[in-house]
Formats: C-alpha cells, sequence, structure tokens
C-alpha cells in the first residue's frame, strides 16, 4: 500500500535543479485606509505592511515567508501595479497582543494601503475586527481560520486551514481499510481546524478513530506550545493503531517527530504537511524519512512556474530549496502586483466590494445584522472621494476579486467566492532523500479544494 512516484515527473524535477546553479502620500481622514491622490503618477509610492512572526515559536515560518515576498518584489522590480513600493515589516509574535500592536501601528500611523502577513490562525482571528474598522485588507499568506464570518478585507493565498486535512482523509481511509486512526494535534483555532477537517472527512468516508472515546487528543497550546510528548507517544504504543494522523509546526513538529522515532514507534506516520515543511525537514532529515503528508506545494512539482521559481530560489540561498511559505508570500506579491493595476484601471469602481458569504463553510448566505460587515460604518465622503480619483485601501478590495488565475508555483489558482482562499491541488508527497538533499517529493495529487 505503498504510493509510487511519478516517476517522469521526478526525474526531470531533479534535471531541473541540476541545471541551478517620495512622493507625498494624501492620508484620508476616518477608517477608508491611505490613499493617492488625483495627481498620482507612476513614481508614487505605495506603502506596504508585512506582517509575520518575528519571534516565538514561528519565527522560522517568518522568516521563510519575508524571504518568499522580497524574492517576488525582486522579480517585480521593486514594484506593484508599476509603482514603487515601501514595505513597512511588523511582527506578530505569538498571534494575538504583538500581532494587534503591529497591525494598528501600521494602519494608523504608517498608513500602508494594505496588510500582508500572518503566520498563524490566532493572528488572522485577533486582526480580523481590526480590518473590518480600518477598511485596510489583509493578503493573508499563512493559516487560515474557519471562525470568519465575512471575508470582505480578507484574501489568503494560503489555505482555509480545514482543507489540508480533508485533503488526506479519503486516501488514507483507503489505505488502512478498517484499521483504526489515532489523531493528535494543538490544541487553539489553527490546530483544531487542521485536525477537525480530518477528523469530518475520515469518518464521512467510513474511518474510525483509534483514540479514547473515539475523539482526537489534544495538546496544550497556552501558555507555551507542547514540546514534550512522551504521555502521548506511550499511550499510541500501546494502542498500537493502523496509522497515526497529526498536524503540528515550528519546534513542536521537530520534537514530535524526533521523540515518535525515539520511541521506536513504527506505526506510519501521516500528517498536515506542516509537519515536515521547511525549518522541520530541515532539522529532522533522515528522521522524517517515509512521513506522508499532504500539502498545496512541493518543490518538485513539475511546471513552469515552479522550475522558474526554484531556480530564482536556489540561485539565491545558496542551492536550498524553497518551501509553500515561500510560495504563499510570492503569490501575495503577484497578487497585488494585479490588484493594483487593476484598481489603477478602474479608479471608479465601487469603494467596498459585497461579500458573497455570510459563513466559512461550502454555503453560502448573506451577512448576519451582527457581523463585521453589517455593523461597521459606511466610508466617510472624504473616504469616497479618494476612491474615485486615486488608489485607496477601499479601491484595491474592490479589485482583488478581478485578480483571476494566478501562475503559481503550486499550479495555477484563483480565490474562491465564498471565504477568498485558493481553489487549488493539494498533493500526496513522502519525505525522501535526492543527493544530498532532503524533500518532500510528490507523490500524486489528491484533490482540489477551496472555496
Amino acid at each position: 500500500m505503498t504510493p509510487q512516484p511519478n516517476g517522469r515527473r521526478h526525474h526531470r524535477w531533479r534535471a531541473a535543479i541540476a541545471v541551478i546553479a517620495a512622493t507625498t502620500l494624501l492620508v484620508v481622514a476616518g477608517c477608508a485606509g491611505s490613499s493617492l491622490s488625483d495627481a498620482d503618477t507612476t513614481a508614487t509610492e505605495i506603502r506596504i505592511g508585512l506582517i509575520v512572526p518575528k519571534s516565538g515559536p514561528y519565527k522560522a515560518i517568518g522568516d521563510d515567508q519575508a524571504a518568499g515576498w522580497r524574492l517576488a518584489l525582486d522579480k517585480l522590480g521593486g514594484k506593484l501595479g508599476g509603482r514603487p513600493v515601501k514595505v513597512i515589516e511588523a511582527d506578530e509574535g505569538d498571534g494575538k497582543a504583538t500581532a494587534l500592536a503591529s497591525a494598528r501601528k501600521l494602519i494608523e500611523q504608517d498608513k500602508v494601503l494594505a496588510l500582508v502577513g500572518g503566520g498563524t490562525a490566532d493572528t488572522v482571528q485577533t486582526l480580523y475586527p481590526l480590518l473590518n474598522e480600518s477598511k485596510v485588507p489583509l493578503i493573508g499568506m499563512g493559516g487560515r481560520p474557519s471562525t470568519i464570518a465575512d471575508p470582505t478585507y480578507l484574501w489568503s493565498t494560503s489555505w482555509l486551514s480545514q482543507e489540508t486535512g480533508a485533503s488526506i482523509a479519503g486516501y488514507l481511509r483507503t489505505t488502512v481499510g478498517n484499521g483504526r486512526v489515532w489523531v493528535i494535534g494543538p490544541d487553539y483555532i489553527g490546530g483544531r481546524d487542521q485536525i477537525g477537517g480530518f477528523v469530518t472527512a475520515f469518518r464521512k468516508a467510513g474511518g474510525q478513530l483509534a483514540n479514547p472515546g473515539g475523539e482526537p487528543t489534544w495538546t496544550p497550546w497556552a501558555p507555551a506550545p507542547t514540546t514534550e510528548f512522551s504521555p502521548y507517544l506511550t499511550k499510541i504504543k500501546e494502542a498500537k493503531p493502523a496509522a497515526v494522523y497529526t498536524f503540528y509546526a515550528g519546534a513542536s513538529a521537530i520534537e514530535f517527530v524526533k521523540q515518535y522515532r525515539q520511541y521506536g514507534i513504527t506505526t506510519p506516520l501521516y500528517a498536515s504537511g506542516f509537519l515536515t515543511e521547511g525549518a522541520p525537514l530541515a532539522a529532522l532529515k533522515e528522521q522524517a524519512k517515509g512521513i506522508y503528508t499532504a500539502l498545496n506545494y512541493s518543490p518538485t512539482l513539475d511546471n513552469a512556474a515552479n522550475r522558474d521559481f526554484v531556480r530564482r530560489f536556489t540561485a539565491g540561498n545558496d542551492g536550498k530549496l524553497p518551501n509553500v511559505y515561500h510560495v504563499c508570500a510570492w503569490d501575495a506579491a503577484l497578487v497585488l502586483d494585479r490588484a493594483i493595476s487593476e484598481a489603477l484601471a478602474q479608479p471608479d469602481a465601487p469603494a467596498t466590494t459585497p461579500s458573497t458569504t455570510g459563513t466559512a463553510s461550502a454555503s453560502s448566505s448573506p451577512a448576519p445584522s451582527g457581523s463585521p460587515a453589517a455593523s461597521r460604518p459606511a466610508a466617510s465622503s472624504a473616504a469616497a472621494s479618494g476612491a474615485a480619483t486615486g488608489l485607496t485601501s477601499q479601491t484595491l478590495t474592490a479589485a482583488l476579486p478581478r485578480v483571476g488565475s494566478i501562475d503559481s508555483p503550486r499550479g495555477a489558482w484563483q480565490f474562491g467566492p465564498t471565504n477568498h482562499t485558493p481553489v487549488q491541488a493539494y498533493y500526496l508527497r513522502e519525505v525522501a532523500q535526492d543527493g544530498q538533499v532532503w524533500v518532500n517529493r510528490t507523490v500524486q495529487t489528491l484533490t482540489t479544494l477551496g472555496s
């Protein structure tokens, strides 16, 4: 029941790897975000706020996001929509108080046109009310929680957190047959979504959990993420399930896999792709061998956009391969480049974009009366004037639905109308060694998800 890789695609990827060797800013009063006057020219500078983890358990993810963003800006000549860009960076920290303070500074003091970033679902959930209050959009590059009622000012180039687990659930159900799967993950909104997405889809496919009571095992997230897993691994080893499914990222991912191996557990390990993505794979190397994961990107994908992306990235990073955090940040720049061009081309477009959803589920309904969309005040006349004559946060938001298909290293995708997340393919990947490099090699396409 071991999946077989696509040999031709893998060979072509290896072959590809082998050859790689200010003008004045007019600030509009009110809560409409920053704007550019009707006298703006191609030299007018645009301010963008980049908010990523620069401290805390997900710092490595933030470093990767920032690197992917800078690589894209380099490709675009330091411009977005043909305009020079000033990027102001800030720390999201643990995703709560630090993230909120950083975002407020970027919006209220630095007067940024838009925010990009967000390493965790915690950050997105924390910033959500501020986005609605300020009417400044966030192009999310990381975890996207299921709790967002009205995503008018939230557009994610990453994933809906429930989708990663859901994408592999049917495959794992077929693989284990009548066997039961032990499920374990961190107890916070991102972990609940990631694990919940798997469990819901797995049960729908007829699968059963091996955990006591048939419910997932949750490990503490606060005041600090769990890094000592011995009590949980003891129970897993005793239960002898057909497989284990998990979601961890960052330092917790590294420690979970290390201790899993140290305990001598031979049960096949499946996971959301973040378990072996980026820093965890670099730290684990051979300890991660044979782990199967699901994610929306692998550096071994055989398409023109990915070959170009891998070439650019490895050339500037001593042969290191890119990961999904680089890709989502790269795509965020491509999205803003196109959206800003659209907003400038159609400056009289509506200042706000009506949301097509009321929930984060697959079904659509108008925003409830108590939702942020229903309760936030209308834009000021100054903001409306700015929208009619120049580039503002609101005209940019109105342009985002018009960006169309993004030619991404992960494969072409476009925003879904419901949650503003990519409609994209998810891939089954296996950790394997390729020469001196450990990679999450592509095994097969699992499904396409997004909304």
